[in-house]
């Protein structure tokens, strides 16, 4: 499985995308942080002062509005199209899955393999554009991150939107007849719950888990619990569910 993982991580076609999505959410993320003019007071002993400071600076890490979404869906939904589906109408999969290994177990390494270029591709743009906009209070960032626990929380945040959209992505491509099928299909399932605004779905879902565990609990821990506590089922059993069944389907299909 890491040989594999190895290969589709340097493959070119891969490559492009993960350098579209790294460049396109680094641009929305940048446009967000600057055209952001919330101003906060705090009032109070300096080691009030300091935490709030910390807490309101962490809020503004870049997450995913609709424009974010929008790219972050497309780069992922492209990312497995071309892993799972695009190997197959070109025939290159024949000698693929002709390996002694079960097709799940390619499948699943794909998959990974997306996923660590997805969440690559979204989590190095944001502390990028995060540090810039912030780099003139570094102790402020230092506290955030790690005094008020939103580096745990916000690691968590991405893999929970990675792993959401690669487990979709890749049922729709192994039900799917062809790679634009399934680039199609899981762009449109992935922006479903955008266009109807359903709230209990990602990315709202994780988002306003995320927002209200870091505003209404004081302890790191808390907040992380609060945050699983109200993403859990969509977050990540619902994906891993997804997932799943991907990989039973890939045992039960053809390579064609």
């Amino acid at each position: 499985m890491r040989a594999q993982i190895m290969w589709e991580l340097e493959d070119p076609y891969n490559l492009i995308v993960f350098i579209f999505g790294f460049i396109m959410l680094g641009i929305t993320f940048f446009s967000g942080l600057t055209s952001n003019d919330t101003v906060f007071m705090v009032a109070g002993p300096e080691g009030v002062i300091v935490s709030e400071s910390a807490k309101n600076i962490g809020l503004t890490l870049p997450r995913l509005g609709v424009e974010e979404y929008t790219i972050f869906a497309l780069t992922g939904a492209l990312l497995v199209s071309l892993m799972l589906r695009y190997d197959r109408d070109t025939r290159v999969a024949r000698s693929v899955y002709s390996l002694p290994i079960r097709n799940h177990s390619v499948v699943l390494s794909k998959a990974l393999s997306a996923m660590i270029l997805l969440f690559l591709a979204s989590i190095l743009p944001a502390f990028l554009a995060f540090i810039y906009i912030h780099g003139d209070v570094p102790e402020l960032i230092r506290r955030a991150l790690f005094g008020e626990g939103f580096l745990a929380g916000y690691l968590l945040y991405w893999a929970m939107m990675v792993l959401y959209v690669v487990s979709i992505s890749a049922l729709v491509a192994m039900l799917s007849p062809n790679t634009f099928a399934s680039l199609l299909g899981s762009i449109t399932l992935l922006y479903v719950p955008i266009v109807l605004k359903l709230r209990s779905l990602p990315p709202a879902v994780i988002d306003n888990a995320f927002f209200k565990a870091y505003t209404a609990q004081f302890y790191p821990s808390d907040r992380i619990a609060a945050f699983l506590d109200g993403s859990f089922y969509v977050g990540l059993l619902l994906p891993v569910v997804m997932l799943g069944m991907a990989l039973i389907v890939s045992e039960w299909r053809d390579v064609s």
